[in-house]
């Protein structure tokens, strides 16, 4: 095709001039895409054309008109109109932009979808971040209400367990602080996934004994494995280094887990501990761990399951817990730079591992650490043999119960009680006190707060005085707030009562 044929092939198909009088009637045209006849009144050729006609008589000016949709027999086309007045009526010029438009409209759609889908995508990470926050927010409390409460029923347990009992009464006690130890692992391991999940859980490296943690899990679980007639046995390789560097809470908190997972699931047969060693470089070595069982397996079609928060294979109704354990399990050890690996058999039972890095100190640092700790007990030792006047500040009767009794059986202090922070600052100024114990969430006024204004005293007996928090929040950030604020220790409730005496006596000899 020529130019020319080009060119004259789309003038006819997609431009159009229309000549009409100033009644509107057809005078010529050029063009073919829209029919028109020489003599044809302009609103004949199409209905839009009527709403012209009354435009034309009071044009005197060019006049466009855009993307207008004409529905012509068999198809529709959108067009551009131009009208000119001339000497003797109007010229009209049409053009066929349908291609135009509708790629336009395609593009703007997609750009508009675009748009959309980016702002549905910042609404869902806000609604995702809302129930977050609601969700931590709601287990903050939830653990905060519930800590005083279990506190003072493990401290009466205790208290009623050193009374005269029968059998009878005794097994009560025992099912007791049974059920006391599973409440307090619930609420620390749904802590834990809260903090984890918020990122606030920081790893807390210490140098301890590896194998003496080791030996407290083999007595713990062979009691618990025999109690269901089931055998335990630990397996650690020889070159297991006995002082390690690791987050020890952590890591013995994923142990427990899976050990106890593996004693739940399992109805007979045995559960094994293996610590295996993999390698050593520089202060650095690569441990195993292995925990096994001959339980009822799990399926492989439920394997990532098991590992999502609060999912359990089996009903509630029969499985006591709360789907948190292996959850737990994976956040912590991805945090601790490993990962979890399961194989499993169905009706032959599992196998959880993990490989951990953590470091070994040279023998002068587990030497010094062993000479700290006999350090330590002298202190303690020579801490407890005078009595020491204690203020206790505690708004909850039940928990200062609780904490009076704790304290008045060691027959070591002198004990002052209040209930109102506001009366604190002139006790503390009129009274020499060796120690505060102190709520955080008192009336008028917080212990955090007291803490800091003790601190500003002019005062040097009082500007160094001891203050320990007692408190039921148990986020790190809030732990580190309150030291922050010039407390010496902050004990989370619950606690028992050793956790107690030795933040008491550490204090004491500072």
């Amino acid at each position: 095709m020529t130019p020319e044929q080009f060119r004259k092939h789309y003038i006819e198909h997609h431009l159009q001039f229309i000549e009409v009088d100033s009644e509107g009637s057809v005078l010529g045209s050029t063009g073919s895409f829209l029919p028109v006849n020489k003599g044809q009144k302009l609103s004949e050729i199409h209905p839009f054309f009527e709403s012209l006609q009354p435009m034309l008589s009071q044009m005197d000016e060019p006049q466009s008109l855009h993307c207008v949709n004409l529905d012509l027999t068999g198809r529709e086309v959108i067009v551009d109109i131009q009208v000119h007045p001339s000497g003797i009526g109007f010229i009209l010029r049409i053009q066929d932009l349908t291609a135009h438009y509708n790629n336009y409209q395609e593009v703007a759609q997609e750009r508009n979808e675009s748009i959309i889908q980016e702002e549905l995508i910042v609404l869902k990470n806000a609604e995702l971040e809302e129930r977050e926050r609601f969700k931590n927010l709601f287990i903050q409390n939830f653990s905060h209400e519930l800590r005083n409460p279990v506190m003072s029923s493990m401290a009466i347990t205790r208290i009623l367990s050193d009374t005269a009992l029968n059998p009878e009464q005794q097994n009560l006690i025992e099912v007791l602080r049974e059920t006391h130890t599973h409440l307090k692992l619930m609420l620390e391991d749904t802590l834990s996934l809260s903090m984890i999940a918020s990122g606030k859980l920081e790893l807390k490296p210490v140098l301890f004994d590896l194998r003496k943690m080791l030996e407290v899990l083999s007595i713990t679980y062979k009691t618990k494995a025999g109690s269901k007639g089931l055998e335990f046995k630990l397996t650690p390789h020889e070159r297991v280094p006995q002082w390690v560097e690791a987050d020890r809470k952590r890591l013995f908190q994923v142990l427990t887990n899976l050990l106890d997972n593996a004693v739940k699931f399992t109805e007979q047969g045995k559960i094994s501990l293996e610590v295996g060693f993999n390698q050593q470089y520089a202060n650095k070595v690569s441990l195993h761990f292995a925990v096994t069982d001959t339980g009822r397996g799990i399926p492989e079609a439920k394997k990532n399951m098991v590992f999502e928060t609060y999912s359990q294979l089996t009903s509630p109704d029969k499985e006591q817990g709360t789907g948190l354990g292996l959850a737990l399990v994976k956040g912590l050890l991805t945090l601790m730079g490993s990962e979890i690996r399961l194989q499993s058999k169905e009706g032959k039972g599992s196998v959880f591992s993990f490989d951990l890095e953590v470091k070994v100190p040279v023998e002068s640092g587990w030497k010094a650490t062993l000479e700290k700790d006999a350090d330590r007990v002298r202190q303690k030792t020579a801490v407890r043999g005078r009595k020491y006047r204690i203020l206790l500040v505690e708004v909850d009767e039940r928990v200062l119960a609780v904490l009076f009794n704790m304290l008045m059986e060691t027959g070591q202090f002198y004990l002052d009680v209040l209930s109102d922070g506001a009366e604190v600052l002139e006790q503390v100024i009129e009274n020499p006190y060796d120690l505060i114990l102190m709520d955080i969430n008192l009336p008028n006024t917080r212990g955090d707060q007291l803490t800091r204004i003790i601190r500003e005293f002019p005062f040097k007996n009082v500007e160094q005085l001891p203050i320990i928090g007692i408190t039921a929040f148990a986020y790190e950030d809030h732990l580190k707030a309150f030291k922050e604020a010039g407390m010496n220790a902050v004990i989370s409730k619950p606690f028992e009562k050793e956790e107690l005496l030795d933040s008491i006596y550490s204090c004491l000899r500072s």
